[in-house]
């Protein structure tokens, strides 16, 4: 299935995925405040994704909206119902996700990816959105969703964490306080750091010296040693897992390093460099519990989030938004999320189990009714 084909004849099964009480919904959350034209809360769904997930314009939709028989709209008409429905599409996905139990642990131990991407609107060159997305790596699907604007980092803060689960991310989430306060939850880490921003002490209490530590590291062998941070007065055991990268794989971050280095006029430490040659990787888990090789084969598998960014990226067009005024590029944005959400479900779910190609949803009297049907009359039947 296409992103375009939502709002097109697939739409009465996308309704069929979506919770029950979108009547209520958008009323409580002020995206249905007149019924001029638009008179209900699906047709106004179908006009968020029409805009979103088709890319047209204003006027496309209001077009396209009179083709489908929604209503007779301008194009200012459309821009404030579309203004209007962004909350109500935030909830719609939150109701999506927990609908199909996605936040809840798999057993044994649940395995969560947690990263960010930037979103630019027309005409900027820096970050005006940032999307932070969550992924059960179990499950291989999306677990949380958040928008922000550009000043919301990337950090553990912004996650629940749950007893036992372990959370994966990237070195923009490797924050002392944050890694503390997933430890204080009884949640474990497996997060990639810079060899500055995070230092670290020998079990003994002293400052430590990566890179002199991991000059001898030869290609393909692995360092694991015990280590320890202190945030706030109290000290939190660590391990922290080293490897050292190809001669290729160093110079390609070493180029990245010195081309940003060169775009923001900053001179470029040597120790930085140097540290380019390594993977660091820090860990509350014990050798028993994740050994040293699968500890870094783990963290690899945090590019499964990357994939799926790329794929909301190429698919939907998400690293660019249509709109500039702040309201409609959440809509817009939160439209093309549950798109994705929706797309994801009618063909890795709908298509996989029913050869029709959607989940059937019989009323009890359809079902008597159809009975009644293929019983034999009483003169006399099969």
């Amino acid at each position: 299935m296409e992103i375009q084909d939502l709002s097109g004849p697939d739409w009465p099964y996308v309704l069929d995925l979506l919770p029950g009480d979108l009547e209520e919904t958008a009323r409580a959350k002020l995206a249905m405040v007149r019924r001029r034209e638009i008179t209900s809360a699906a047709d106004l769904l179908r006009l968020c994704l029409c805009y979103a997930c088709c890319d047209f314009s204003l006027r496309e939709v209001a077009a396209h909206a009179a083709l489908l028989g929604l209503g007779r709209l301008s194009d200012v008409a459309v821009m404030k119902r579309l203004q209007g429905s962004a909350d109500w599409l935030s909830y719609l996905i939150i109701q999506f996700l927990a609908e199909r139990g996605l936040t809840r642990q798999v057993p044994p131990v649940a395995v969560r990816i947690l990263d960010a991407t930037t979103i630019t609107q027309p005409g900027s060159h820096g970050t005006d959105w940032r999307l932070h997305l969550s992924l059960d790596l179990a499950r291989q699907q999306i677990s949380s969703i958040e928008l922000t604007g550009a000043e919301g980092a990337e950090s553990f803060w912004r996650c629940q964490p749950q007893a036992g689960e372990i959370l994966l991310a990237d070195r923009g989430y490797a924050h002392r306080g944050a890694v503390a306060q997933m430890l204080e939850a009884q949640a474990h880490v497996v997060v990639r750091i810079n060899w500055f921003t995070f230092p670290l002490q020998s079990r003994e209490g002293q400052a430590l010296n990566l890179l002199a530590l991991l000059r001898p590291l030869a290609r393909g062998e692995i360092a694991d040693g015990p280590v320890q941070f202190a945030h706030d007065g109290t000290v939190y055991p660590m391990r922290l897992l080293a490897l050292r990268k190809t001669q290729a794989a160093a110079e390609k971050e070493q180029h990245r390093l010195r081309r940003n280095a060169t775009r923001r006029g900053r001179p470029l430490d040597r120790r930085t460099l140097q540290a380019a040659q390594f993977v660091l990787v820090l860990t509350d888990l014990k050798a028993s519990q994740l050994p040293a090789a699968q500890g870094l084969e783990l963290y690899r598998l945090r590019w499964q989030i990357e994939i799926a960014f790329k794929r909301l990226k190429s698919l939907l067009h998400l690293d660019h938004l249509r709109a500039k005024e702040p309201a409609l590029a959440r809509t817009y944005l939160y439209a093309k999320i549950l798109g994705a959400l929706l797309v994801e479900e009618l063909t890795e779910s709908s298509l996989a189990f029913f050869p029709w190609g959607y989940r059937l949803f019989p009323t009890d009297r359809q079902s008597l009714a159809l009975a009644a049907e293929l019983e034999p009359t009483a003169a006399g039947g099969d």
